[in-house]
Order: C-alpha cells, then sequence, then structure tokens
C-alpha cells in the first residue's frame, strides 16, 4: 500500500494559472470580484514560486500520516528527503517499509527492496505530472494548469484539470530564526484521503551528495520500464 500511495501523489501535475493582467476591469461587481480573486490567486502564485525559488537544495527528515476522507488514520510512516535542482530527488520511506522514490535528472524510478521491483519513467514525460518536482526547478511552464491561493501560513494549489487524482496540495512554510524553510506538505486525492508530511530537521545549507541521486538496478531486482 505505502508504495502505491506514493506512486499516487508522485504522479500528478502541479503547475498554475498564468499571470493576467491588472488592467480588466468589469462592468458589474460580479464580474470585478471574479477579477480581483484571479488577480489575487495569480499574485498568490507569484509569491510562492519566489520562495521556492530561494531553494536550491535541501534535506530533510519527514513523517506522514494518511487519513480517510472521515479522517481516520489509516497508515503512518517515516523517512529522508533530499531535493537538489534541476530535477534531482531523493525520497526514501525507511517505516513501514523501505521504498525509494529518485530521480537522477533523467529518468524518475521506484524501488520496492521488499518485493525487489523497480519501476522506471522517462522524467521528461512524467515531470508534469509529479508535485515533488515543483520544488526542483524555476521553469513557469510548470505552473500553467495550476492555480494556487494563500491561506495565513500555507498555500493550497488546485489543478484546474477536474480529472486530476490529486485535488489539492497545501505546502507550508515556517521561520526558523532569519531563515524562512518549508515544514509541511498535504495531498487530498480523488477519494478524499489526506496525505500530510511533515518535515523535520530540515537543511538548506549543506547541499545533498550527488550520489543520493544515482540509481542502478540491485542484482535480482525486477525491472518495469515505462520509459
Amino acid at each position: 500500500m505505502q508504495m502505491k500511495f506514493l506512486k499516487k501523489i508522485m504522479l500528478v501535475s502541479l503547475t498554475s494559472l498564468p499571470l493576467v493582467s491588472i488592467a480588466a476591469v468589469s462592468s458589474t461587481d460580479g464580474e470585478t470580484q471574479l477579477n480581483a480573486k484571479v488577480i489575487q490567486i495569480s499574485a498568490d502564485k507569484q509569491v510562492l514560486m519566489e520562495k521556492l525559488a530561494k531553494l536550491s537544495f535541501f534535506t530533510a527528515d519527514f513523517s506522514q500520516k494518511i487519513l480517510s476522507d472521515s479522517g481516520q488514520l489509516l497508515q503512518q510512516g517515516a523517512g529522508k528527503l533530499a531535493i537538489s535542482k534541476p530535477n534531482l530527488v531523493h525520497w526514501q520511506t525507511t517505516e513501514p517499509d523501505e521504498t525509494f522514490i529518485i530521480s537522477d535528472g533523467e529518468t524518475l524510478w521506484f524501488y520496492d527492496p521488499f518485493i525487489e521491483q523497480t519501476t522506471a519513467y522517462d522524467l521528461a514525460k512524467s515531470i508534469h505530472n509529479t508535485p515533488i518536482l515543483l520544488l526542483t526547478s524555476n521553469d513557469e511552464s510548470l505552473w500553467q494548469q495550476y492555480s494556487v491561493q494563500k491561506t495565513a501560513e500555507s498555500f493550497v494549489i488546485s489543478p484546474l484539470n477536474e480529472n486530476s487524482q490529486i485535488k489539492s496540495l497545501t505546502v507550508s512554510f515556517t521561520e526558523v530564526g532569519q531563515q524562512e524553510q518549508l515544514s509541511e506538505f498535504s495531498f487530498v486525492d480523488a477519494t478524499g484521503q489526506v496525505s500530510s508530511i511533515l518535515l523535520e530537521k530540515f537543511d538548506a545549507n549543506v547541499k545533498p551528495a550527488q550520489s543520493l541521486f544515482d540509481f542502478s538496478l540491485p542484482q535480482g531486482v525486477r525491472l518495469e520500464d515505462k520509459r
């Protein structure tokens, strides 16, 4: 279940609405309010993109909870995360089972040691469907299919595509000293399940080792190649 869920939250698109002109003036109160809302959404997106642009790399530990649409706890987990721009990801789940999601910049690898299986996806074809990769790129074209709205401490990213398997992604920041850092992700999928991922030991000062983003198929492991 853990590996299937990680695939689900990784293989979705996270982009956003294009910026709009403030010059549009509506002729009715309803249109004025709608234009103001669109302008605010665009401004929120820009703020989030600027925050993420400051993160060239980081490492963190994470704890994860998966909740049903009624709030029932379905599963808990923990692991380690490393990200480096452009397009490098190392996501290692250590509890309840060890699994790996690795992007080496060309291929997205899903490796489950327990069942001795690896699935490979072409990164160029997957990048628009992989939320975590938003944190690894400053490419504005990745923000063209989603809207962003800022709340008190978070940014809620929602797909324009109603058929998306992920209905929203919430990204939260906290201030530690004079540094602002990522603190939490929260995904809501099409079934209403929520995955809350809390980041700890966040470090944006020491660049992750390149070896974390290299993957070689272990001997005896079956490869499902979808590139």
